[in-house]
């Protein structure tokens, strides 16, 4: 069991995904349709040989709560969002992800934006700190030096950095005056709700696993 338990930071029913290569505890998050099958209101064919906007998908615009109380070290408001989604942008975003990625020292601070695009991080009273990446470009209400508090809206699921389609990531750090040498900290989540067909079950300080279904109302 995880020391460390943070409150889910959306509402309403997600399904957890982990891309291959992400850290175990490394968390992104998407919504369905009412029928829980698609992530977006086209088709799969669109994303093969046309593309989808990002408006097309169920998860775009929605509210992102803090999931503590805490102090804002980190944040960005102003990486574009990739309007369109397509397998090959996907390849390409991957590839330049891996293999390209170089963040640059602008004042004496590592760029994390071509990767994170538009994110919050907030430092908990206890010292680690919570990352929220991919937001939505303009929608993030809180900056560096805010003081927030659990609940406390920050900005909106979007589709920016080194996304390769609307989601919300979050993850754990230790520290993140080197984010090159940050390590991802363990934990879970303080309360939800895991869809256990045809069934929802309450889960306390609990992980989701991969593919499954959660709710907070």
């Amino acid at each position: 069991m995880a020391e460390i338990a943070i409150d889910f930071p959306l509402k309403g029913e997600w399904q957890f995904l982990r891309p291959p290569g992400h850290q175990p505890f490394a968390f992104d998050f998407v919504k369905r349709d009412s029928a829980r099958k698609n992530y977006q209101t086209k088709t799969k064919l669109h994303l093969l040989f046309s593309s989808v906007a990002c408006t097309d998908y169920h998860c775009f615009g929605e509210p992102i709560y803090a999931p503590i109380d805490g102090k804002v070290i980190r944040s960005a408001n102003d990486w574009p969002d990739h309007d369109k989604c397509n397998l090959w942008r996907t390849i390409s975003i991957w590839y330049n992800a891996t293999y390209k990625f170089k963040p640059v020292n602008i004042n004496g601070r590592l760029d994390i934006r071509p990767n994170a695009g538009n994110h919050v991080m907030i430092q908990s009273n206890a010292g680690y700190i919570v990352f929220l990446a991919h937001m939505q470009c303009g929608s993030v209400v809180v900056k560096e030096g805010d003081t927030v508090r659990v609940g406390q809206e920050l900005g909106l699921v979007g589709n920016s950095g080194n996304s390769t389609a609307p989601h919300l990531h979050i993850n754990l750090f230790d520290q993140m005056e080197n984010p090159l040498d940050a390590k991802v900290l363990p934990f879970a989540f303080t309360a939800y709700e895991e869809l256990k067909t045809p069934q929802w079950v309450k889960v306390e300080r609990g992980i989701p696993t991969i593919k499954s279904t959660i709710r907070v109302e």
